[in-house]
């Protein structure tokens, strides 16, 4: 494969890795927003029931004990909704970061390739350079062998 391809095909390569990369932090940012609604819910809980146990025992209807009981149970709902979303966004972020780690590998490969394409043309450069110069040398020799024997 010719080095310029090898070139455009690691630049493309690099595009996608970028790209996967962004996906891969807004996952994490996803995430972290999930996290943070869930610690506001679990504390907007806690701080609900103890206001509701105050008022208990401060005395309180049965009606208005229900009504308590019903949105702590639809705090807890949305505290199992919200857990949910967490699990499924940290396993959103693992296969971004995955993604985005294999196409790393790729990258590298090809760099590592594109590297000992280099490296043999330097080499093969370099031959043909010693190649010229032996060839130099040698015809120096014989014209000093030819200018001394025609000396004599």
């Amino acid at each position: 494969m010719a080095m310029s391809q090898l070139a455009l095909l690691i630049k493309v390569q690099l595009e996608k890795e970028e790209k996967l990369q962004a996906q891969f932090s807004q996952a994490q940012q996803f995430m972290l927003q999930a996290q943070q609604k869930y610690d506001g819910l679990a504390t907007y809980r806690t701080d609900y029931v103890r206001q509701s146990q105050q008022r208990g025992a401060q005395g309180m209807q049965s009606r208005q004990f229900n009504q308590y009981l019903n949105f702590i149970t639809k705090l807890d709902q949305a505290l199992e909704q919200q857990n949910r979303q967490i699990i499924q966004a940290k396993k959103v972020v693992e296969q971004r970061r995955q993604a985005w780690l294999e196409m790393q590998k790729k990258r590298k490969a090809l760099e590592m390739l594109l590297e000992k394409e280099r490296q043999a043309l330097l080499t093969k450069a370099a031959r043909a350079e010693q190649k010229l110069f032996d060839e130099i040398a040698g015809q120096q020799y014989f014209r000093r062998l030819q200018q001394a024997s025609e000396g004599y």
